[in-house]
């Protein structure tokens, strides 16, 4: 399967075609807008095919937002693995992060502004995935940084690099009115991220007199 992300054409399994009918209405219309009548006569499948995969249209969203994650967080990972010296894995992550929210704006609008409030299991996926990408911060940072500084200092760290950047994320591309200069903004909040753990290591190696 193509991944949802990037994917242009209707898909032929019945749960796909919902999730990329849902994405294209969910990004278009918006969420309170579209009804599961519009889902599944835009996915040609019958209603009750849909309540064999969802309950309702807030599980359909919630399955399009693990999907959607999940597939951004690969997309990160890939670039940070790819990247082999230490100084620039954190810079690739969030270069191939901006890159995606910035040419699947409309989708990194639902995920990040739009879908907010809608259900408390959206906000349970929402928490999960922002753990994840600070994992991601934290396990590409734990071995160049100091035994002095402890695992929870790094993990807390991680948890607010990741909510400063998307942040700023959606007052650049949502709120915002200027172009966004891609290499620049990754380049000065990996910047911020570096030096926020520098500081940690600052922190616990000054000698008090």
């Amino acid at each position: 399967m193509k991944p949802l992300l990037f994917m242009t054409e209707m898909p032929k399994d019945a749960q796909e075609k919902m999730l990329f009918v849902a994405l294209n209405l969910f990004t278009s219309k918006g969420f309170k807008e579209t009804s599961i009548l519009e889902v599944v006569e835009q996915a040609r499948v019958s209603k009750t095919t849909f309540y064999n995969h969802f309950n309702s249209k807030e599980e359909l969203l919630v399955s399009l937002f693990k999907q959607l994650a999940e597939e951004i967080i690969e997309e990160v990972e890939q670039a940070v693995y790819k990247e082999e010296r230490m100084a620039y894995k954190a810079f690739a992550g969030i270069h191939r992060y901006i890159e995606i929210c910035l040419t699947r704006i409309s989708i990194a609008q639902l995920l990040l502004v739009s879908s907010v409030g809608v259900s408390q299991a959206v906000e349970e996926v929402r928490r999960d995935v922002h753990k994840r990408f600070a994992d991601l911060f934290y396990g590409t940072v734990r071995t160049g940084l100091s035994e002095t500084v402890t695992d929870e200092e790094m993990k807390i760290v991680a948890q607010a690099m990741v909510g400063a950047i998307n942040e700023v994320v959606i007052q650049k591309l949502f709120e915002s009115e200027k172009e966004i200069e891609l290499d620049r903004l990754a380049r000065l909040l990996n910047r911020v991220v570096v030096g926020a753990f520098a500081n940690l290591i600052t922190k616990n190696t000054t000698v008090h007199i």
